[in-house]
């Protein structure tokens, strides 16, 4: 009798141990799945915040100037003195230079650290446009020449070449406001993160 007492008794303690891992396992299996979960959903947001599908203004400049545009008639390859047309254009616009969200990238690096890779800057547009004739400089028989196309002159301050020029001229400041854009945005979702910056452009 006193032996089958002592093995209830074991078994009464063995059930109680088994009772408490268990209840130990349910109390923490919730925090460590939390854990593995947050961290998953933290890259996940960094990522969902990083990749806007849009295009970024990183720097607006005040751009100002006047261009010329000159011209003259020729009678067989010979200058006509007093053909000689000038047209002076003074122009004011905002450019806007940024780069496509849609094209970032988040690479993971490790433990809460992350690359962003930049792609190429670009110009993104322009607004308050202004464009006025300030001056013409015209010979005594300009009317033989061509009066200067307007329209052609703004088109030569805005094209491709000269968007690019603006770009490349603000490449380091571009570099910086990109670094200080994106660091805020992850920074907001986790101050401790770790990050390093890749450019397209690594001049």
């Amino acid at each position: 009798m006193g032996k089958a007492m002592k093995v209830g008794g074991l078994l009464t303690i063995g059930l109680l141990v088994g009772a408490l891992v268990m209840f130990g396992a349910v109390r923490l299996a919730p925090v460590l799945l939390a854990s593995g979960n947050n961290a998953e959903s933290r890259t996940t947001q960094v990522v969902q915040s990083v990749t806007k599908k849009q295009e970024v203004v990183l720097l607006s400049l005040g751009i100002q100037g006047i261009a010329e545009s000159t011209d003259k008639s020729k009678i067989l390859g010979i200058d006509i003195p007093g053909s000689d047309r000038a047209t002076f254009l003074q122009y004011n616009f905002s450019a806007k230079l940024g780069l496509d969200g849609e094209s970032v990238r988040v690479v993971s690096t490790g433990e809460n650290s992350y690359r962003i890779v930049i792609p190429e800057f670009v110009f993104i547009g322009h607004d308050d446009e202004s464009f006025r004739l300030v001056a013409e400089d015209n010979g005594v028989l300009s009317w033989v020449t061509p009066e200067v196309d307007t329209a052609e002159m703004i088109s030569g301050i805005l094209n491709d070449e000269a968007e690019a020029k603006y770009v490349d001229a603000n490449i380091d400041i571009l570099k910086d406001q990109a670094k200080v854009f994106y660091t805020g945005i992850i920074s907001s979702i986790d101050p401790d993160v770790s990050l390093t910056f890749e450019f397209a452009d690594a001049n």
